[in-house]
Formats: C-alpha cells, sequence, structure tokens
C-alpha cells in the first residue's frame, strides 16, 4: 500500500494571521447536548489554502466552479531553503535559476500539467515564529512566477503565507503580480503548505489537494486539507 503524507498545517484559536485569530464558539456541550459542536469566524485564506482564479482575477473561475479531478495529479518538491530559509534571506524572491538548480539536483523534470511545490525552509516557523513568517517570508520571483506559467504546470505550492510579498499589500487597489500571472494562466495556487513536507523533499509525488466546495460570490478560496502519496 502507498504511503499517505498530510502536508497540512494544524489550526485553532491560538494560530496568528494578519487578519486576526479565528473566533470559535461552542454551541452545543457534551455535558448538556451529548455532542459537540461549534462555529467559527475566519478569513478563507487561512492556513493550508487554496486560492481560486477568482481571489486575483474579475473574471476567474471560482472554487465551485473548479472539479476536483483538476487538481489532483502528480507533483514535483522543489528545496530551496539552502537560500532562502529564514536564517539564509527575508523578503527576496526564488529565482528561476535556484528552481532550475533543485529540479536538476534531485533528477526532477517539471512537466507540463505537473503541480510543483515550493519549498523554502520558512513553514517551521508557521508555529514558532507566526509574526515574522507573515511579514519577512521568501516566495517567487516574478521572473519565476512567469517560468512557471510559460510550463503549463496546473498548480503551485509555497511553504510561506503567500505567493506574492507582502510589499504587494500596502495599499489598495493591490498589484499582486504573481497571483495575477499564475491564477490568470489558469493555475491553482496553495500558501502555507507544512505538515509532513520535509519528508518529501526532491521527490516527484502524487498530489490529493481537497480543499472545502465553497460556492458563490465567496468562492476565492478556501482551506484544504493537503495529501500526497509515493508514485
Amino acid at each position: 500500500m502507498k504511503k499517505l503524507y498530510d502536508l497540512s498545517h494544524v489550526f485553532d484559536e491560538n494560530t496568528y494571521h494578519p487578519m486576526g485569530f479565528p473566533a470559535f464558539k461552542n454551541v452545543q456541550m457534551f455535558p448538556s447536548h451529548g455532542c459537540r459542536h461549534a462555529l467559527v469566524t475566519m478569513s478563507l485564506h487561512f492556513a493550508t489554502h487554496m486560492d481560486a482564479p477568482w481571489h486575483m482575477v474579475e473574471d476567474g473561475k471560482r472554487l465551485d466552479q473548479i472539479d476536483i479531478r483538476e487538481l489532483c495529479g502528480e507533483a514535483v518538491v522543489l528545496d530551496v531553503s539552502e537560500k532562502y530559509a529564514p536564517e539564509k534571506a527575508t523578503l527576496k524572491g526564488v529565482s528561476v535559476a535556484d528552481l532550475e538548480a533543485a529540479a536538476k539536483a534531485a533528477g526532477l523534470d517539471i512537466r507540463a500539467g505537473d503541480a510543483v511545490i515550493v519549498y523554502t525552509g520558512w513553514e517551521k516557523w508557521y508555529e514558532t515564529n507566526p509574526s515574522r513568517y507573515y511579514d519577512s517570508y521568501c516566495t517567487l520571483s516574478h521572473e519565476a512566477a512567469q517560468w512557471l506559467a510559460e510550463k503549463k504546470i496546473r498548480l503551485v505550492g509555497l511553504d510561506v503565507p503567500d505567493i506574492d510579498l507582502p510589499a504587494s499589500y500596502v495599499k489598495a487597489p493591490f498589484e499582486p503580480r504573481n497571483h495575477r500571472a499564475i491564477l490568470g494562466a489558469g493555475i491553482y495556487v496553495i500558501e502555507n503548505v507544512g505538515g509532513e513536507i520535509r519528508r518529501l523533499l526532491g521527490k516527484r509525488i502524487d498530489l490529493l489537494p481537497a480543499p472545502m466546495k465553497v460556492g458563490g460570490e465567496y468562492a476565492s478560496g478556501a482551506p484544504v486539507r493537503l495529501l500526497a502519496m509515493d508514485l
């Protein structure tokens, strides 16, 4: 039987997000109701989550318009942490040359239709240093985003909170160029990849993303249970 890996971060009421901590409220408890039921208020772009094109493209697909079979398939996991981990760099864009070098070092080809997971090493600060994780992360350079789009991949995942750097969101209207390039090409984005990702560095895997099927005008993104299997 193939081994299954969970690449999702856990979240609870203590999980930091720049728009605020999630607010949980118990509405049914075991002593009084014989069951447990809670309500939660949080950003849909929280913890390990997927961006639909609708997030940053005016007429892009919403989550409920995406067939989940479009998301599943082979993926390569590229490790660029030697240059972009928190101890090495901050607020820096991963270059095309470094993606190519990571693929070459692992003996991986990036094929049309692949998902590409970029591991920077920042995921380890998701829980331990969340303010710096959100303020100082490294992510794709714009050239790298365009390069991946030209390769006609189906999905990009990163172990950081955003595919664009924080400077893209200083003043509205925002100019997140990487989101525009990737989502505008019909390629999906998963941010805050974590969990067991370090066990899969430099590998080709089967990726199985399962985002919540949010519908309507709010369906720009949603938390995702991100699973992977050995090929």
